[in-house]
């Protein structure tokens, strides 16, 4: 079966203060790809980093790694979706 380019998991962490967004893609050329999102609440300052993974599985592992370290920070962020 042939997979179309879509959202296939998005995670949201959020302090009181900023917030931090980790998904996994699949992309039009055909890779998987996990897009994270940060930024302040009430402010315009915000980044992004896209970063290219082997498969489905090597995406949910990364997007578990960034759970673990977002739920560790001081203050840690607390999931929200």
């Amino acid at each position: 079966m042939k997979r179309t380019a879509g959202m296939i998991l998005r995670k949201r962490w959020e302090t009181s203060s900023r917030w931090y967004e980790a998904e996994l893609v699949y992309d039009l050329l055909g890779d998987w790809v996990v897009v994270r999102r940060w930024g302040g609440k009430g402010s315009k300052r915000h980044g992004e980093m896209t970063c290219l993974v082997e498969d489905e599985a090597h995406g949910h592992q990364l997007i578990e790694h960034i759970h673990v370290v977002r739920t560790r920070r001081k203050p840690p962020y607390s999931l929200v979706y």
